[in-house]
């Protein structure tokens, strides 16, 4: 492939994103003409359309971003690592750990500050992903199979972080935010801890990357050129924890971003994973904007779970993806 192609489908991709963006700052309830926002970034902070814009508006696109591009990373990073094409970090359940710390605080049965909860979140869904990672181990492990595990896996955190809510007594639009996936709460705190993420977790797996080529040939032609793939598999997982947690906490349960990412950037970019892993978190953004654009302005004043958009998208995906399967 060459290389004006492929600045030229990344190109593609940036322009849709920035597109949903503009979507996303432009349009809402407030009613004001474009001109006049983009005046009131940078003018009269009393207005409250200027606050509505940089304190509601940007944060939730800059999150959507985010969330989206840690969903299609750790998509990527979960095929590579199990050999399945329908890994997803919250169809295997990695995101349910989240969950479950989450309703612990919400519940009150557990206390922690702003920062605190966004570290205990990340760490739940790492110790779901390590804890599948070494389920991998198993060479017999076949995707169908694991995929099966995977969702029991994640109906069962599901099912427990609900109770959690029920027994805190929670609003059922919190539970349906967390569940369905929401970008309404986010703030720029959100963005941040999202963004920091995001970028360490890209950089590592860049550094990784030709492991990770080397790993898809598989195990015995992985050690005997020098690379450990249980030890690779280790870091690509615990990658995967991080990012789903991450993703998580700031919009919740948003399923199936993870499996179509990888799948469509492999049909761009072929089978390179340098530019699957970059294609991939791309994609991943842009889809999670869209999705949320859609899921604001579908049934405006009323928004739908984000969750609910992707898995029109995703379901789909998945019943073709396993039909194929042998």
């Amino acid at each position: 492939m060459s290389r004006i192609g492929v600045t030229a489908k990344y190109s593609c991709l940036l322009i849709v994103s920035v597109i949903m963006a503009l979507l996303g700052l432009f349009t809402g309830p407030s009613n004001a003409p474009p001109s006049e926002i983009l005046k009131l970034l940078t003018e009269d902070h009393s207005n409250v359309i200027h606050t509505i814009v940089w304190d509601i508006r940007l944060p939730r696109i800059g999150v959507s971003l985010m969330a989206g591009g840690c969903l299609g990373l750790a998509g990527t990073l979960i095929q590579i690592s199990t050999r399945s094409p329908l890994g997803d970090p919250n169809l295997f359940g990695i995101g349910g750990g989240s969950v479950i710390f989450m309703a612990l605080i919400a519940a009150g049965i557990l206390s922690a500050g702003t920062f605190a909860t966004m570290l205990g979140a990340t760490a739940a869904s790492l110790i779901v992903s390590v804890l599948l990672g070494l389920l991998v181990s198993n060479k017999e492990m076949s995707p169908i199979k694991l995929a099966i595990i995977g969702i029991g896996l994640g109906a069962i955190t599901i099912a427990i972080g609900t109770a959690l809510f029920a027994y805190g007594r929670v609003f059922p639009s919190q539970l349906l935010g967390l569940i369905g996936g929401s970008f309404t709460t986010s703030n720029w705190n959100s963005f941040l801890f999202c963004l920091f993420t995001l970028s360490l977790c890209i950089f590592i797996s860049l550094i990784l990357n030709n492991r990770f080529q080397i790993i898809t040939l598989g195990d015995v032609l992985s050690r005997s050129l020098g690379v450990n793939p249980v030890a690779t598999r280790f870091l690509s997982m615990s990658l995967v924890g991080i990012l789903a947690g991450s993703a998580v906490y700031v919009g919740g349960i948003i399923g199936f971003v993870g499996l179509v990412s990888p799948h469509i950037a492999r049909r761009i970019f072929g089978h390179s994973t340098f530019h699957i892993i970059i294609g991939a978190t791309l994609i991943g953004s842009t889809m999670a904007i869209a999705s949320d654009q859609l899921a604001r302005l579908l049934f405006s004043p009323i928004e739908i779970p984000v969750g609910l958009i992707t898995t029109l998208v995703g379901a789909p995906t998945m019943m073709y993806l396993a039909f194929r399967l042998r």
